[in-house]
């Protein structure tokens, strides 16, 4: 069985070489790699170039897209029954697409999701993944799995029960092509991993998630003033708005639970990126002012009024609380606690 990994490069020269290791380490061999540089300025095109000259390596260039530019053409380039999408700041346990190949031609899956190891800036590891394999196909099975990766009950401790990364998954490409799905630009939706998995899911007939973490998510790429973006929340609400629009046939109580928890979850987010970026780079950062914007906003507002936030975990509830209540300068110290004794 033929793997597609496709994986876009885009300034990471620095670790490319610890991508195509992990890639040669692997105990599955029956891959065609495919490196799309995205129109990189910092060599790591030549580094491709290099990689080129192996068995079973193809270099696309291409000029600056984005990241979803990049993978709709990888899956233009992509002949195997299966794609795997990888991002070139990350590394790979060897065992990562054998594991993935094995439960697909196991359960005739058409996705197949494996579990993350996130790689802290300190180096330090923990694992996301759930404690036992599970296999989606009825309808209602699938259903469910499409509802918990928008988001998760309230009782949940992760915002998203199976993730919204596309990486370290494994997609059946006839039914990619089929249904004609793509990714959208990040400069069009601040999450374009999520849509591009709604759009799959809606018409996959089957799935399994793993038990295994074998995919390292490195956190340590990108300064704290390159993250930062003023309009995030703007840009999240507009995502809210695509993933409810695109579950608009679904009138499950669970589903609008599920909604619900999307928009609570990128909102707290957005205002501990706007807090770190108050107290770590910029203190003359209007932060009272965008974060009132935020919890001031009426779809927000909307959703936490009917909400069950005291079902949430014990912080989450907590800052839930905060922000249905708009108290903007107790959330800075709940984040400031976190930051402090939690990473």
């Amino acid at each position: 069985m033929k793997i597609s990994v496709v994986i876009p490069v885009y300034n990471v020269r620095n670790y490319l070489a610890r991508c195509m290791e992990s890639l040669a380490a692997q105990t599955y061999s029956d891959m065609e790699i495919i490196l799309v540089d995205d129109g990189s300025d910092d060599g790591s095109g030549a580094v491709c170039d290099g990689y080129a000259k192996r068995q079973g390596v193809q270099v696309i260039h291409q000029e600056n897209g984005g990241l979803g530019m990049a993978r709709n053409r990888g899956l233009d380039a992509a002949c195997g029954e299966y794609v795997l999408f990888l991002d070139p700041d990350d590394y790979y346990d060897p065992r990562l697409v054998q594991n993935l190949c094995g439960a697909a031609e196991h359960y005739d899956a058409d996705l197949v999701i494996g579990g993350l190891t996130t790689v802290g800036r300190d180096g330090k590891k923990q694992s996301c993944a759930i404690s036992y394999e599970q296999v989606f196909r009825s309808q209602e099975r699938m259903k469910e799995l499409l509802f918990h990766t928008v988001g998760s009950p309230p009782e949940e401790r992760l915002d998203s029960k199976y993730g919204v990364s596309a990486c370290g998954r494994l997609y059946r490409l006839e039914v990619i092509r089929r249904g004609r799905i793509r990714f959208l630009s990040e400069r069009q939706m601040i999450s374009e991993d999520l849509i591009f998995n709604i759009d799959f899911l809606r018409h996959a007939k089957s799935a399994v998630v793993t038990a295994d973490a074998f995919y390292f998510y490195c956190t340590n790429a990108g300064s704290l003033s390159k993250r930062h973006r003023e309009d995030r929340f703007e840009k999240d609400i507009a995502l809210w708005m695509a993933v409810e629009e695109r579950l608009a046939g679904y009138p499950e109580k669970e589903c609008r639970l599920c909604l619900q928890r999307l928009l609570i979850s990128r909102a707290r987010y957005d205002i501990i990126q706007e807090a770190d970026y108050y107290d770590l780079v910029n203190p003359s950062y209007p932060f009272k002012k965008k974060v009132s914007e935020i919890v001031h906003a009426p779809l927000l507002c909307e959703v936490l009024k009917d909400y069950p936030w005291w079902k949430l975990p014990r912080m989450q509830a907590i800052f839930a609380w905060f922000m249905k209540q708009q108290k903007v300068w107790s959330m800075l110290v709940l984040i400031r606690l976190r930051r402090r004794f939690f990473l």
